[in-house]
């Protein structure tokens, strides 16, 4: 069955049945197909919405983007939009009172009760890209003298509300973390045994001020499915989920990759785009991309004279900028994937530009070895043949240690590394290439 099919099938289903019977025969519809399907109605769309029970149009609100999410809500009842809030787990609202505007925002905050409405103000003081923005405050935290009958309990009563069970966390009187257990652990363990007797001191927690990239590295890292938050007493403040980091890393990925490719980024689809929007995107790299390759122009203005002299020379120019824009792109790749991933640090400088030398001198060689034999069999010139190859040889080299020091450099000034790639390095070795080679050319062809 074709995903158009199935759409109109769910589609069907909505439009076909009354409220009532729609909560037992949407059970096992994932709410994102609910929200595609939704999307794609082109009837009374408020009329659909209503219809389906209110925890499935919570789902269907968290899978939604910014926009959707208001047009969701929006086409609410207003006793069904005053029971929303309740309903949402707290990083859920966050996130959606972050789209509203900021009067909306008040109004829904004041349907909370006072202790709610004090925690989701609290969560909104975070910075949104730190993990105290990203956690969730429901969770399950339980004491060390309990028993694991006592703690099942205690679950089977506060799960449900809680973001996640697969971990429980034990605090003291105080709040202060104090271990975790597994899920797993305390439905094999005996009943009588203590939670002290079986859970991990060994805890990994973050900050709530850590930033969401380094979050996700400890989530790569580790393979949890969720961390605690903690403040600076380690007192427990919240809870981070695994499907809260893979929005975080779709977007930082997202981010990183139109920033190598010279984009401004905005999180906006690119179907929902206009074409101002993508224009704008675009104009503003390409502008400086142009104006700064004007250095790459005088230096081939500044050697007219051994352009006219050896008119072949100018034949080896694309060639010798795209290899070197290739190597520094090679180089920046990897360096700006390692710092992303956390495997390369500022302090690794000196050893990542050591490694980078070394590559670029055997990878130089190679290329140069066998361009040198193609130019003498092509032109039959050997003085030729050597400028050639020794200019794409140091090209090589610099084009990978440029790749490989900008983005650190870049880190170091609290730059995000992504904007040191492709376009920039290119630009940056073109000219350093072409300053090389009529070098070379001049001395080695004896141009005057």
């Amino acid at each position: 069955m074709s995903q158009h099919t199935a759409k109109y099938d769910l589609i069907q289903l909505l439009t076909s049945y009354s409220s009532i019977q729609l909560r037992e025969l949407l059970e096992d519809i994932q709410p994102i197909d609910l929200l595609e399907a939704i999307l794609e109605y082109e009837g009374d769309k408020k009329a659909l919405i209503n219809k389906l029970p209110l925890g499935m149009i919570v789902e269907i609100i968290n899978e939604a983007d910014s926009d959707d999410k208001i047009i969701i809500y929006n086409a609410l009842s207003l006793s069904k939009q005053s029971m929303i809030p309740s309903k949402m787990a707290s990083d859920e609202l966050v996130d959606f009172l972050e789209t509203v505007s900021p009067e909306i925002a008040t109004q829904i905050i004041s349907k909370l009760n006072k202790d709610d409405a004090f925690e989701i103000r609290k969560l909104m003081g975070y910075d949104p890209e730190a993990a105290g923005g990203l956690m969730a405050t429901e969770f399950v935290t339980i004491k060390e003298n309990q028993t694991v009958w006592e703690t099942i309990h205690q679950l089977q009563k506060e799960g449900k509300q809680a973001e996640t069970t697969n971990y429980l966390y034990v605090s003291d009187d105080q709040k202060v973390l104090k271990g975790v257990v597994s899920l797993h652990v305390l439905v094999t363990s005996d009943f009588n045994e203590i939670i002290s007797d079986i859970m991990n001191e060994n805890i990994i927690s973050v900050p709530v001020n850590m930033d969401q990239e380094e979050v996700a590295r400890l989530f790569q890292r580790y393979g949890f499915t969720s961390i605690p938050v903690v403040d600076h007493h380690k007192r427990l403040q919240g809870v981070i989920t695994y499907d809260d980091i893979l929005a975080v890393l779709r977007d930082e990925n997202t981010e990183d990759f139109e920033k190598m490719a010279a984009l401004i980024y905005t999180d906006e689809e690119y179907l929902d785009s206009s074409i101002i929007g993508l224009s704008k995107k675009r104009i503003t790299w390409l502008l400086f991309l142009m104006i700064s390759a004007t250095f790459t122009g005088l230096i081939i203005q500044h050697f007219e004279q051994a352009l006219t002299s050896v008119v072949i020379l100018a034949a080896f120019i694309p060639m010798l900028m795209d290899t070197g824009g290739n190597a520094g792109s090679q180089a920046a790749t990897l360096i700006i994937r390692g710092m992303a991933l956390g495997e390369i640090q500022i302090k690794d400088f000196l050893k990542v530009f050591y490694k980078e030398v070394r590559v670029s001198i055997l990878v130089g060689f190679v290329l140069s070895i066998i361009n040198f034999f193609r130019i003498l069999f092509m032109e039959q010139d050997i003085l030729l043949a050597i400028t050639v190859s020794s200019a794409l040889m140091f090209t090589i080299i610099i084009a990978k240690s440029i790749g490989c020091i900008l983005p650190i450099i870049a880190k170091q000034l609290k730059i995000d590394p992504a904007v040191m790639a492709a376009p920039i390095i290119t630009t940056i070795v073109d000219a350093l290439s072409l300053m090389v080679y009529f070098t070379l050319a001049t001395l080695i062809l004896q141009i005057n």
